[in-house]
């Protein structure tokens, strides 16, 4: 059940964005808007609440729908309960305007769906309850991925040693740049069984058994994204 379920609400999902953006068609969108369906686009004022003013919002925007050709698309569904399945779109597109150069563009689509309690014959059983376009801006390219990654981590590094002591910061800097304790000992001018007694602590403190485990620990919160 869960299969055909599935397999049906994304040929229904991508039905609606060949039929909207490459057959320039709203007739199949607008047979499965439920009565309270949502809508909100990727603009400041792209938001309608029912299907008739849905309905009014697309056909004003319609005029406006520009020729398009997906080049690639996935979907992904999900589960919502008993009635309802969530639909993730990500498409590209390549868009043809008229006397101009055509231009590619990533489309995000939110959709989510809603089994129908009485549906009549040659109904689709399930109805649109919400529409969300979460993009609709050029691909970010990988550099500018990086970036972002980039970004994170900085923002995370910022508390990656919170709750520490600065001689504890620089303990553990040290570690994980893989110096030995005799030598960590060395910097602090301490004696070795100083700097395992602060480890000691340290382990205790983020529950782990060694120095490898420890270093770990904070590999992967520096680096989980």
């Amino acid at each position: 059940m869960r299969g055909t379920a599935e397999n049906l609400i994304k040929i229904i999902s991508r039905k609606i964005i060949h039929s909207y953006f490459c057959e320039n068609r709203l007739d199949y969108l607008f047979s499965l808007l439920a009565a309270d369906v949502y809508y909100m686009g990727a603009g400041k004022n792209m938001q309608a609440e029912g299907k008739k003013k849905m309905e009014f919002f697309l056909t004003k925007a319609y005029d406006k729908l520009l020729p398009c050709t997906v080049l690639h698309e996935k979907y992904l569904t999900k589960r919502l309960g008993w009635e309802y399945w969530l639909c993730e779109a990500i498409i590209d597109l390549e868009v043809h305007p008229s006397k101009m150069e055509p231009y590619q563009e990533c489309l995000h689509e939110t959709f989510v769906f809603r089994q129908r309690k009485d549906f009549k014959e040659g109904e689709s059983r399930w109805e649109l309850v919400h529409v969300n376009t979460a993009c609709t801006t050029n691909r970010i390219l990988p550099e500018e991925m990086l970036a972002i990654r980039e970004a994170n981590r900085n923002r995370r590094n910022t508390h990656l040693y919170d709750g520490l002591t600065e001689r504890e910061k620089k303990l553990v800097t040290m570690l994980r740049s893989g110096k030995q304790i005799r030598d960590i000992a060395a910097e602090f001018g301490l004696a070795e069984i100083t700097i395992k007694k602060s480890l000691g602590k340290l382990y205790q403190k983020y529950n782990v058994k060694n120095r490898s485990r420890l270093c770990a620990y904070f590999e992967a919160q520096e680096n989980d994204f």
